[in-house]
């Protein structure tokens, strides 16, 4: 069982998207001014250099900036939980205790990228990332892209470990939520991580969620959660149904990440465009500008 009080954590996480420059450095300034904008919106959590921040595209020493850049502007307005996953055992190690160095809040790291380690190698990554930093610790699971896929022995193995105190379940099957949380008992945070699902993630057992089109729209998100605490479910439901279909939309376009950093930069912010290889996405295109405004409708009628 964790040691930690992670309460805070239930709630609404943005998965950040990190800012580039044009010659694709990473832009601290614009990372500032990004982390400023959710504050205002009302977010209280980020979850930086993920999947949707791009950390597998970043190297060290930008990763750590990133993080320094976050905490700067959030101070203690926001929980901060930074992603440390990386190929390199010892690399996973090695941001973990600059985030903790930093003041973040806790730490979280996928198993692997590209080679398909057994469930044996796996439990020493995430322990040894847990051995360098004294910060909760949450598993990410998202096996469409590691290839790895947490199972329940494994997963009882890392409740043993009192730095362990939640997962981000981002495999596709709800019931995964429903046996991670009754295994990890109330006290365990398990967030939603498709963001399709997140209404079915929360009935589920889903303590919070985080992801990644939450950055395109946080106000819906945020009604969403006010509406399942209030235990309006139909209302909820329409609004699911609602975000669904905008990302399905935000889908379509060659990145989701270039679509989604062109709405931010429609709504004031701008981020620049994702690195290679994923594909910007122009501002001026009608498809795009349409959807900007369908997202600011659904915010103005939810």
């Amino acid at each position: 069982m964790s040691k930690y009080d992670v309460s805070r954590f239930k709630n609404v996480t943005v998965a950040l998207n990190t800012p580039f420059k044009a010659n694709s450095d990473v832009d601290l300034e614009a990372t500032k001014k990004l982390t400023r904008y959710y504050i205002n919106k009302g977010v209280k959590s980020l979850y930086v250099c993920g999947s949707t921040g791009e950390g597998f595209l970043m190297d060290l020493e930008e990763r750590k900036q990133v993080v320094e850049a976050v905490k700067a502007e959030a101070g203690d307005e926001m929980n901060i939980i930074v992603h440390v996953g990386c190929p390199s055992t010892i690399h996973s190690a090695q941001l973990a205790q600059h985030a903790q160095e930093a003041g973040a809040d806790a730490t979280s790291a996928v198993p692997c990228v590209y080679y398909r380690p057994s469930e044996e190698s796996v439990y020493t990554h995430w322990t040894e990332i847990t051995k360098a930093a004294d910060l909760p610790f949450f598993i990410y699971n998202i096996p469409q892209l590691t290839g790895f896929n947490l199972s329940m022995n494994l997963f009882n193995r890392m409740l043993e470990n009192e730095r362990v105190a939640g997962v981000k379940c981002s495999s596709e099957p709800t019931n995964d939520i429903l046996r991670y949380k009754n295994a990890g008992g109330s006290d365990f945070i398990v967030f939603n991580g498709p963001d399709e699902q997140y209404l079915a993630g929360r009935l589920m057992g889903a303590d919070a969620g985080i992801g990644g089109t939450y950055g395109a729209m946080p106000e819906l998100y945020l009604k969403m959660e006010e509406l399942i605490r209030a235990g309006k479910i139909e209302e909820a439901k329409q609004l699911q149904v609602t975000i669904t279909m905008l990302i399905y939309r935000l889908c379509s376009f060659p990145s989701m990440y270039g679509a989604c950093k062109t709405i931010i930069r429609l709504d004031g912010v701008d981020i620049g465009d994702p690195r290679l290889p994923f594909l910007p996405v122009d501002a001026k295109d009608p498809e795009i500008l349409k959807l900007y405004e369908d997202i600011k409708k659904a915010i103005e009628e939810a």
